[in-house]
């Protein structure tokens, strides 16, 4: 019975046994394949990211930010340094719980939780992306006294830009990042730091040496709070600029550690755009300071001498229009440097129809305008306006009776207070336009000098010496003499010379009616201009004062450039006591126009 049992178990035929290994061999086949297309995939296509895990496991990248340099006035006062902040990171692969992690993040930091999360979301996740920079003390306590409950969030210490001089200055210093490596750090499983892997060797930056007189630029921004525009104070002698202000101001200090995204968009969307640097981009009519190239391009042509008389009774009929002054009634006879000092419009119709635009336009380039200056990347270049300019904007051609406007400074020419300073600078040093620099050195952190800027000259301007002394007579007599538009620039102790001027925004006022400056929206109100150097004989500043839409006169600024060159050349302000005429602002009325051209105030 044995061997009968045994015969049956042990009966199967050669074939069956061979069918059953065969069938065993084939499920081992199949499981090493399985396991080798297993392992192919983990080692294979998805080793990047497993190796990466591993090492994460202990090596940590780490944010190192280096110093920036320190940045000086032309005095040595230090105007931006560097001051210790605590930073908060978070690496999203060692996030065990992202979501809770991030409203952790967004509620300690007062951040909207959907802009962080969306934030997070494009951060790549084995970099550690910065949640916030300069964090509170207590915030920095809750997160490395909770560690373990946040892994992947640390914080870490970081130089951080600091500047000294508040809301001043923002348009010159600006308002950049910081400068970051990766350092590679040995962590264990809380992130705490074990060893250095890779070091990131620190380098503090250069130091920049400004052309900037701080305490200029702070009397500046002083004088000048209350008005939207530009100030630029050039010095003369080699285009250094020494104070330059574009309000609404800026304050750097709230970009150096990242700002918040509402702070932002509200800076975007102000419709008074505080982050445009006006000094460069912001694109004015110069109005009545125009007559200074005007004045140059007439006496070098030839076109009339300097004591030959124009006789202005307050309008200038020119084909079916008459062209008004801004002086009802007119300046009677008058001469180059009269027409200067009382900014008559009657005097600059008559010489502009006669010199035409093409030579205007060549004048206005000469002296800097249509072009940027090459101060700022970021500078627009105003417009010269031209018969070729207007074909080929317009498609038309140039009118005579659009020369008339432009010989006052309306009509389509644009020009930036920058320009507007290089101008009377030029005109201050006899004849050479600089290219504007605020960079006097570069040293290293040990004080080796590193660059050292060279005056740029632009031109030599082509005009003798006769021309520049009637015209600088005329810019004096705007100042000192008894009918000048500017007697509140004058000091007692030093000759000041400048030129006002008044430009239309928009073309108002067509029935004559004089219309008050805060009746109208602050869109439609006139710019006021004021350019100045001083002192006269020898020339130390030369300044620019744009008001913008603040629907008052170039001469409201006067006093502003007055107390900026009394400070400068540290000189007592008081004005100089000069004869009086009466002045105002007046309406010129047009019994016979049909539009009505020229300032309706005062320059």
């Amino acid at each position: 019975m044995f061997r009968t049992g045994f015969g049956r178990m042990g009966g199967e035929t050669p074939d069956k046994m061979r069918q059953r290994m065969q069938w065993l061999a084939l499920a081992f086949s199949l499981f090493l394949m399985v396991l080798f297309v297993r392992l192919w995939h983990l080692q294979v296509l998805q080793g990047d990211k497993f190796r990466a895990l591993s090492e994460n496991n202990r090596i940590a990248y780490r944010v190192v930010r280096s110093p920036r340099g320190l940045i000086y006035d032309n005095q040595g006062r230090l105007l931006a340094d560097n001051r210790a902040s605590f930073n908060l990171y978070l690496v999203k692969e060692n996030s065990t719980d992202l979501n809770e992690t991030v409203r952790h993040l967004a509620r300690m930091t007062d951040q909207p939780y959907d802009e962080l999360r969306e934030k997070v979301r494009r951060a790549n996740p084995f970099r550690p992306f910065l949640i916030k920079a300069d964090v509170d003390r207590n915030t920095v306590a809750f997160f490395e006294e909770h560690r373990p409950d946040f892994p992947g969030v640390y914080t870490q210490i970081a130089p951080l830009r600091n500047y000294r001089i508040e809301r001043r200055g923002g348009h010159v210093l600006g308002y950049l990042g910081e400068v970051d490596g990766q350092q590679l750090q040995e962590v264990d499983a809380y992130g705490r730091e074990l060893r250095v892997v890779r070091p990131f060797v620190e380098k503090p930056g250069n130091n920049l040496h400004l052309t900037i007189d701080d305490a200029l630029q702070t009397k500046a921004e002083e004088l000048f709070r209350d008005f939207e525009g530009s100030i630029v104070v050039l010095d003369p002698g080699d285009g250094a600029i020494l104070a330059l202000v574009s309000n609404p101001p800026i304050d750097p200090n709230q970009f150096a550690g990242g700002i918040r995204s509402r702070a932002w968009r509200r800076l975007m969307n102000d419709p008074l755009k505080p982050l445009e640097n006006r000094s460069t981009r912001g694109q004015y009519p110069p109005g009545s300071i125009f007559k200074i190239v005007m004045a140059f391009a007439t006496l070098n042509e030839k076109v009339m001498r300097p004591d030959e008389l124009v006789y202005c009774n307050g309008s200038f009929p020119f084909g079916r229009r008459v062209f008004a002054d801004w002086k009802e009634g007119g300046h009677g006879p008058i001469g180059m440097v009269q027409s200067l000092a009382q900014s008559c419009d009657v005097y600059y119709y008559t010489v502009g129809n006669k010199l035409g635009i093409e030579r205007i336009a060549r004048y206005s380039h000469m002296f800097g305008l249509g072009e940027p200056t090459g101060y700022d990347p970021g500078e627009k270049g105003g417009l010269v306006a031209s018969d070729e300019w207007k074909r080929r904007r317009f498609g038309e051609k140039w009118y005579p009776g659009e020369t008339i406007s432009v010989s006052i400074g309306q009509g389509f020419n644009l020009i930036t207070p920058m320009q507007a300073a290089n101008l009377i600078a030029t005109v201050a040093n006899g004849g050479t336009l600089w290219k504007p620099y605020v960079v006097r050195r570069v040293t290293s952190p040990r004080g080796e000098v590193v660059y050292e800027h060279l005056p740029s000259p632009i031109r030599r301007l082509p005009i003798g010496k006769e021309v520049f002394d009637t015209v600088r007579e005329g810019l004096r007599e705007v100042v000192n003499g008894p009918r000048g538009t500017a007697k509140k620039a004058a000091l007692a102790e030093v000759i000041v010379a400048g030129k006002t001027g008044t430009a239309q925004a928009v073309r108002l006022n067509l029935t004559g009616r004089k219309t008050k400056p805060e009746d109208l929206p602050r869109k439609f109100r006139d710019h006021g201009w004021f350019v100045a150097f001083a002192p006269f004989e020898n020339p130390k500043i030369a300044i620019a004062i744009l008001g913008e839409h603040t629907g008052k006169a170039g001469s409201s600024f006067a006093p502003i450039a007055r107390d900026l060159i009394a400070s400068y050349l540290g000189v007592p302000g008081q004005p100089q006591a000069v004869a009086s005429t009466p002045s105002g602002a007046r309406t010129a009325p047009v019994a016979t126009s049909t539009r009505q051209e020229g300032n309706l105030l005062e320059d």
